[in-house]
């Protein structure tokens, strides 16, 4: 128990709660490991379920047409996933372990009854999801922008959330694949690599074994992101 104690202190969503209630959302709450890879649910699967990360990354998919699916979002430590955090019956994406990952679940009768008794999580959900919805319609209003300032946004979001700064630039501490950067800008994978390997000649990004890229010039990037169409 003392593991899934301290994963929920862990997480923004339960911080300042006193000892007792940690206990009690304890009891409601399974710790759950999965390797990278793994489906932890799918899309149209009934939302039964609130999940937490608690340590690794989470992919959010959506399968936009048959064979075919694209990332909405990349989750880090303490950021809730499942059925829109359950104001939806059905999961409206699936999500993936993007590397191995533990995550805490709590059922959906459960979850209802935590917000009820502890208001201050049910204001910090709100925030939650106000900062989701506006980064899902800046994604949005990037539907037709040019594929260079698309992948871009992708590469200055992940900065942003799993960023790592040093004298060299900015790592994104989550190993990506051309094609899952692809997947995130709704581009094609052969797109997607002749753009970053001209960034990469341009000395803006360098890509290291693993997948993990740094940004060399985060200027050259903001500028390529804000540009608008012609």
């Amino acid at each position: 128990m003392s593991t899934l104690l301290d994963a929920l202190r862990s997480v923004p969503l339960f911080s300042g709660l006193d000892e007792e209630a940690y206990h009690e959302i304890g009891h409601w709450t399974e710790l759950l490991s999965f390797p990278a890879e793994h489906y932890i649910f799918h899309q149209g699967d009934e939302a039964d379920a609130v999940w937490i990360v608690a340590k690794g990354r989470v992919r959010m998919l959506r399968h936009a047409s048959p064979g075919k699916e694209v990332i909405l979002e990349l989750l880090g430590s303490g950021e809730v996933f499942g059925g829109a955090t359950l104001l939806l019956s059905r999961n409206p994406a699936t999500a993936q372990a993007a590397t191995p990952v533990t995550v805490l679940r709590i059922p959906r009768s459960a979850y209802l009854e935590l917000l009820e008794r502890y208001p201050r999580v049910a204001v910090r959900l709100l925030q939650m999801l106000g900062r989701r919805l506006e980064h899902a319609m800046s994604i949005r209003s990037l539907i037709l922008e040019k594929v260079e300032n698309r992948i871009a946004y992708v590469l200055l979001t992940l900065a942003e959330r799993a960023g790592r700064h040093d004298p060299q630039g900015v790592w994104i501490t989550v190993p990506l694949s051309r094609e899952d950067i692809a997947r995130m800008a709704g581009t094609t994978l052969e797109t997607a690599i002749r753009i970053l390997s001209r960034w990469t000649r341009a000395g803006w990004i360098r890509t290291e074994r693993g997948g993990y890229i740094l940004i060399r010039d985060l200027k050259a990037l903001q500028d390529l992101a804000r540009q608008e169409e012609p």
